[in-house]
């Protein structure tokens, strides 16, 4: 009988002990994530800028060619203060054939990003043109605007937020 209860005792203390494990597991797997990073944060802040661009190219690819003129990707962006530290930020302009064809290709693009990948939202900005967001694998997130009466398509992109050093301080562009 002593035995028994000893036995039944024991459970609720190894059931416990096993929750703390793999919680301390799935911590530590959380915290892992980052290890991939660059430690030289110049190094971490150029990497996000890749990927925001390589972002940017991609949406930009996905307007046939018949309806786009000009793509003008900003060389530089902007390193942004975000609640995991810092983001880059970076811009895409997209001229169109045609003047007013604006709103018709925005909605186009939405419907060919998510069949390329990306997660997709529609919406408008504040004076009621409209913007979708996209966000893509690498937790880049770009709004498309409908800019100058519909003539070109504006990109803004924003790497997902990574951490950098508190006392790291970034140059004015990158």
């Amino acid at each position: 009988m002593k035995d028994a209860r000893k036995q039944r005792d024991e459970q609720p203390v190894k059931r416990s002990g096993l929750l703390v494990g793999m919680a301390l597991v799935i911590g530590l797997t959380g915290c892992a994530t980052d290890t991939h990073l660059p430690s030289d944060p110049e190094e971490r802040i150029l990497l996000f800028k890749t990927q925001a661009q390589a972002a940017e190219s991609a949406v930009a690819r996905l307007i046939p060619t018949a309806a786009r003129d000009e793509v003008r990707q900003i060389p530089e962006g902007t390193v942004l203060a975000c609640s995991g530290g810092r983001q880059w930020s970076g811009n895409t302009r997209i001229t169109l054939t045609h003047p007013s064809a604006g709103p018709a290709v925005l909605r186009d693009l939405s419907s060919e990003a998510a069949e390329h990948g990306f997660r997709v939202t529609r919406n408008t900005t504040a004076d009621g043109a409209p913007r979708i967001r996209l966000v893509d694998d690498n937790g880049t997130t770009l709004l498309a605007t409908v800019w100058v009466d519909g003539k070109s398509i504006d990109v803004d992109s924003f790497s997902k937020c990574f951490p950098v050093p508190a006392d790291f301080i970034p140059h004015g562009s990158y």
